[in-house]
């Protein structure tokens, strides 16, 4: 009696436990938790029918209990066979063939439930008997017929081709990652030998104890299915990270002993592969780290391989481990390259690695050194409307074009603020902008997003040591941001845009006269051999330097006439009212000075200050010229335009007196260039 008992409360538990797990993988609320979520049900369905099946007294409740019993198993393979494809991600299963895969097989089960249900009142699957002298729970035994044999093998069938999936995906992923389906695959195989000993006698019990285990592997499946990668692979992902990390790396324990390092810390001190037991103190005198004071705080200081034939920085984390106590269970030290630190992302140097690396190049006297500072426009549009996933690998895109087409010697890094700089030695100037003109052509027709973007560029050139890297980086960006003032992909555009459109529609002033006088005046800078910054300046005042005219009544902007004398001073006024609003943006700031000078004249007798000679900016006497011409060789409402000959006459006339003589003839030679 006791032992029946027993029997009850074990198949009684593993009901219970597959029943739970079956409501947490529900709660899972995902395709996967549905499949385990049946796959457990079913379980207890079959734990469950095998036990009324123990407990039954009479000949019809047996054969009913019986065949309630075999329909669960057959529910149960199913299942099973729908969660490990589900699991494995079965590839010759996709889509609808997967769908009408499960519906094939969900018809047979049906079909053989049938049967089974027909058998209690035909016995054509399984007939019975009543064994008195059974010591085992089951009274009631049964024997099959050839019916029942068809029903076995379409159920060890399921079983075979779930095991052939695990077994396969087993195979195909790596040895870390196979653990979750070689558990799956070992409890199924120790479940069919159980069930294949009962059926077939070999196994002389009466009760099938299989049933059992699809109970009770039911927290085993599911840790493995829904936090595997938190516990099962856990601890070879951390050995690999640390291996791979790209950082020395060594942990010391409790005793001060070294306890794990990687292979970066084994390469760079050999003697941590040739001794088996090496203190920290020994470790300290091995890499003589001078810096390091004492072991029981935590610092950082600065180490440098003298030693090695490629010398490297490297900044040195040293840190004492406690527990939760605050009792000291060890020491970690992990040492930075400064020299070869990355950027994530488009896998450029940092800007640390940057300036280490421009240092050697500056201190072996390579002039001329060009710094480049660029960055992409419009990315902030193709984040927003393809994600970040596209803006990223734009942004990829363009620091694989710097590394395509750049020299091999080129320092290329991703600065702080998101720009890339690149280091070019033996440079000048008008080869880095062809370079950049290139890269920046590539880029544009590799643009497949159909948002107009655009990288964006600014140039310093270091000649000798007055100029620092970091000031070269300052000025090139200087450069970059204010082009991208006038570059109408880039978000910086919005202000000059919205004052530009203002100014002609306040003024006679044409979009065209602005951009030929933008591009005159950024030629005659080239002639005259203006850095970059200055050209970005110069075409940017050649767009601003009648600004303040927005601040000008139309009746006076617009006179066709001659001006009186009241009406020219507040004309004259344009200059500062143009100073005042550069001055109020931090970006237009630069250009307030040479918008406040643009009407000064070479003899002192222009306005508003009465400069004279090279007292003007210089960037104020190219505007002066060029804008100059520009009026003469056009119409407008009060005068007709010069021919050309006129108009180099009245350049000469004028040149010593209204303007800057040398730049007269400069501008000649390119205007003639020209014609």
């Amino acid at each position: 009696m006791w032992h029946n008992i027993w029997f009850y409360v074990w198949y009684g538990l593993a009901a219970l436990c597959a029943f739970v797990f079956a409501v947490r993988s529900y709660g899972k609320r995902s395709r996967l938790g549905v499949f385990g979520g049946n796959m457990f049900l079913a379980a207890g369905m079959l734990n469950i029918a095998y036990l009324v099946r123990i407990i039954v007294k009479t000949y019809f409740m047996a054969s009913l209990c019986t065949s309630i019993y075999f329909v669960c198993m057959d529910l149960v393979v199913l299942t099973a066979l729908q969660f490990v494809i589900e699991l494995t991600d079965l590839k010759l299963l996709a889509g609808k063939g997967r769908k009408y895969v499960y519906l094939f097989l969900g018809v047979i089960t049906l079909a053989d439930a049938a049967l089974l249900i027909c058998n209690i009142f035909h016995e054509f699957m399984l007939r019975y008997q009543y064994n008195l002298y059974s010591i085992y729970a089951i009274k009631f035994m049964y024997v099959s017929k050839p019916m029942f044999r068809i029903h076995l093998g379409f159920t060890f069938l399921m079983a075979a081709v779930i095991v052939y999936v695990l077994v396969v995906k087993v195979l195909e992923v790596p040895k870390i990652y196979s653990g979750r389906y070689r558990y799956m695959l070992g409890g199924l195989l120790l479940v069919l030998l159980f069930i294949g000993g009962y059926v077939s006698g070999w196994l002389r019990v009466s009760i099938d104890l299989s049933v059992l285990f699809f109970g009770f592997v039911a927290p085993i499946i599911y840790e493995n299915t829904f936090d595997y990668t938190s516990k099962g692979m856990l601890n070879s992902t951390r050995k690999m990270i640390l291996e791979y990390m790209g950082t020395p790396m060594v942990l010391f324990d409790y005793e001060g002993y070294v306890a794990d390092t990687n292979r970066d810390m084994r390469d760079l001190f050999p003697e941590l592969n040739r001794q088996r037991r090496i203190s920290i103190m020994d470790f300290m005198q091995i890499a003589s780290f001078k810096e390091l004071q004492n072991t029981m705080t935590d610092q950082v200081f600065e180490w440098k391989n003298d030693n090695a034939d490629d010398a490297r920085m490297y900044q040195c984390n040293f840190t004492c481990l406690q527990d939760e106590k605050g009792r000291k269970i060890g020491h970690l030290l992990i040492m930075k390259n400064l020299e070869v630190e990355r950027d994530m992302l488009t896998q450029l140097y940092s800007k640390q690695s940057f300036h280490t690396r421009m240092k050697r190049i500056i201190e072996k006297n390579i002039y001329p050194i060009t710094v480049v500072v660029c960055n992409t426009n419009g990315i902030g549009l193709v984040n927003d409307v393809f994600g970040w996933t596209k803006g990223n690998e734009m942004l990829r895109r363009a620091a694989d074009l710097l590394r395509d087409n750049l020299p091999g010697s080129a320092v290329l890094a991703r600065l702080e603020d998101g720009d890339m700089a690149a280091g070019l030695a033996e440079v000048e100037q008008e080869y880095a902008h062809r370079l950049f003109e290139n890269i920046r052509e590539q880029y544009r027709a590799g643009n497949d997003t159909g948002i107009n973007t655009d990288l964006e560029y600014g140039i310093a050139i270091i000649r000798d040591d007055s100029k620092s890297v970091e000031d070269a980086l300052k000025e090139a960006a200087e450069s970059m941001h204010t082009k991208k003032l006038m570059n109408v992909t880039s978000q910086k555009s919005s202000l000059l845009d919205s004052l530009t459109q203002t100014l002609t529609e306040s003024d006679y002033e044409t979009e065209e006269h602005v951009e030929r006088t933008r591009e005159m005046a950024v030629r005659l800078g080239k002639a005259i051999h203006l850095s970059d910054t200055e050209l970005g300046r110069l075409a940017l005042l050649a767009v601003l330097h009648d600004i303040g005219k927005i601040a000008i009544p139309h009746t006076i902007l617009l006179k066709p006439g001659k001006l009186t004398e009241e009406e020219w001073e507040i004309m004259k006024t344009h200059t500062e009212k143009g100073y005042r609003i550069a001055s109020a943006s931090k970006e237009l700031q630069p250009m307030a000075e040479y918008i406040l000078h643009h009407h000064e004249r070479w003899d002192g007798k222009g306005y508003p200050s009465g400069l004279k000679g090279e007292e003007i900016p210089l960037l104020s006497r190219i505007i002066t010229v060029v804008d100059s011409h520009d009026v003469m060789v056009h119409d407008r409402p009060y005068h007709k335009a010069m021919s050309h000959e006129m108009a180099v006459e009245e350049l000469l006339r004028c040149s010593g007196t209204q303007f800057d003589p040398q730049l007269v003839q400069v501008f000649l030679k390119v205007i003639n260039d020209e014609v």
